[in-house]
């Protein structure tokens, strides 16, 4: 078997839903010996569908099973006085510790920062939380919809609204809490390396709310310095961007004037298109309202697939606006192995996505899938933390596990 990238790395999670679980999923599955730490009813993804061939089960959420892969899993109760002291202990054990509380969460125990940092001296705390450790609205709780709009994201949503009016949207699912767990883990990685130079700790302060608007840097720029709507309603034919077909949707660029050239051509030259002032991307710009009933309705006549596969060729950035259904079949994500199979326990042989890179010396890999609630409980308050058998049980049975 190829060697991992993280081998040796020792990681405690103490967090729930996607951010910090994303996070810990991506340490994990190049290598780091994770430690999912769960309250005793579990993380509350586990009540998350969808759930795969079942009604709710918290073995069988598909947003637990993926974010959770080649982790290791216990039950611990923080509000017993005992199992404050197991948490103690894994914070002496880990390299790192990935948190997504409210960060008055840790502090209500005794454990800020300062207490953690006694504790183990060499510990990367990285702490996921809506808005930061600092400023005014660092005590503020905060979910997905609040810092997708605190960015300024849904500003932009519906894009190509009918009418400015209409309310901004989210985007679906988790987009904040997966481009967060993105982030932490980066930010943890380079604190990891520069452990290695300086043999200290630190506290890595992730705030969600900034990392969307990092992700929004060039709407919220045009909108400052061009004085752009942010393209809530759209001010040119969708040609630039999300156009109609006889079977389906597509979405196609021509901002070059080659690829206009190009697109022109597959059109078969029409004569509404016809002239050298066309191939200006300025005059463009300005003008392709005026056609835009013509291009609407020549698209309209086109198959989608047909349209993707000749524009392509021309080097024309073009892509189908794709079902989940479509997305299987891509035979792109086949040729790359993106998805694998991962057998569970409970919810059996499922695909699962895989990763959006290569690496040739140390590939990712699924050691095992997410782990069932206290599954690893023996394996880790015997064989890491050092408890004899009678104290394990005692801490069943006073409900500490």
């Amino acid at each position: 078997m190829a060697k991992v990238a993280l081998n040796g790395i020792k990681v405690v999670e103490l967090a729930t839903m996607v951010s910090g679980p994303y996070c810990g999923k991506l340490l994990a599955d190049m290598g780091a010996d994770v430690i999912k730490v769960e309250p005793t009813d579990g993380d509350p993804s586990r009540q998350y569908g969808p759930f795969p061939k079942s009604g709710a089960h918290p073995e069988r959420s598909a947003m637990f099973l993926y974010n959770n892969t080649s982790k290791r899993g216990i039950t611990l109760n923080l509000d017993k006085a005992a199992g404050l002291d197991v948490f103690k202990r894994l914070i002496k054990w880990a390299d790192v510790l990935i948190d997504n509380h409210h960060p008055a969460y840790l502090a209500g125990y005794g454990l800020n920062y300062d207490s953690i940092k006694e504790l183990n001296r060499s510990l990367i705390y990285t702490s996921i939380t809506p808005y930061g450790h600092t400023g005014p609205r660092a005590n503020d709780k905060g979910y997905e919809l609040t810092t997708i709009h605190a960015a300024g994201l849904g500003n932009i949503l519906p894009t190509r609204s009918e009418n400015i009016d209409r309310p901004p949207v989210k985007m679906g699912h988790y987009a904040v809490g997966y481009h967060g767990g993105i982030t932490a883990a980066l930010a943890t990685l380079a604190g990891i390396i520069g452990r290695t130079h300086n043999h200290r700790g630190c506290l890595i302060d992730i705030s969600l709310q900034e990392v969307i608007l990092s992700v929004m840097r060039v709407n919220i720029a045009t909108s400052r310095y061009q004085g752009a709507t942010w393209n809530r309603v759209p001010d040119r034919p969708p040609t630039m961007g999300r156009m109609e077909t006889s079977d389906g949707y597509i979405v196609i660029g021509i901002p070059e004037d080659h690829h206009f050239r190009a697109f022109r051509e597959i059109m078969g030259n029409p004569e509404w298109l016809a002239g050298g002032k066309w191939e200006s991307l300025a005059y463009r710009t300005h003008h392709l309202m005026d056609v835009k009933t013509e291009l609407e309705e020549w698209m309209r006549k086109e198959k989608r697939d047909k349209i993707h596969h000749k524009a392509a060729k021309r080097g024309i950035a073009v892509g189908p606006i794709n079902s989940t259904k479509d997305v299987m079949a891509i035979k792109q994500y086949a040729a790359r192995e993106y998805f694998s199979e991962i057998e569970h326990p409970e919810a059996g042989k499922l695909k699962y996505a895989g990763w959006p890179y290569k690496m040739t010396g140390t590939p990712p890999r699924v050691s095992r899938p997410a782990p069932l609630l206290g599954q690893h409980n023996e394996e880790i308050y015997r064989g890491i933390l050092g408890y004899s058998e009678e104290e394990y049980k005692n801490l069943q049975k006073t409900g500490v596990v």
